[in-house]
């Protein structure tokens, strides 16, 4: 086998993929899976990528927290684990953007009050769970823009 760089291979692969097909969406919608089961639902949550303004706003603003820490001291300063589950609760809601869940076989509207009661809810974890798992799967906030 050669050196050269890139491979055959590699080359190959790369141009099959037009980059022109794809884009960065601002929201996505996470299909709520079974908690049990793992089996998908018709159940979603709609979350804002990192690049919709309501999470940026906070990433940027945990950024220059988290650098003026290290800037004033070297180190990165130990937080309270109820004050880490606070502010993953303020992320969650602010990235929950909409939803078509149902409670007691009723629709439950969407508000920021209403994603905070569930994520805060102990017997809701795993809801909680598969929403900040949804915030770092990228493929929900890309695109197939390819003209077919």
């Amino acid at each position: 086998m050669s050196n050269e760089y890139p491979s055959t291979l590699i080359s190959n692969l790369i141009a099959s993929l037009d980059l022109n097909d794809y884009e960065d969406i601002p929201t996505g919608k996470l299909v709520l899976l079974d908690p049990k089961t793992k089996a998908p639902t018709s159940s979603f949550i709609e979350l804002a990528s990192p690049e919709h303004e309501s999470r940026k706003r906070i990433d940027l603003a945990r950024t220059r927290r988290l650098r003026a820490e290290f800037a004033n001291n070297g180190k990165i300063q130990q937080t309270d684990p109820i004050d880490d589950f606070n502010e993953e609760t303020d992320y969650l809601v602010a990235a929950t953007l909409g939803w078509n869940l149902t409670q007691g076989g009723q629709p439950l509207s969407f508000s920021a009050s209403a994603a905070r009661t569930l994520y805060e809810d102990p017997k809701k974890k795993w809801l909680r769970a598969q929403a900040l798992d949804g915030l770092n799967k990228t493929q929900l906030f890309i695109k197939d823009s390819a003209k077919s």
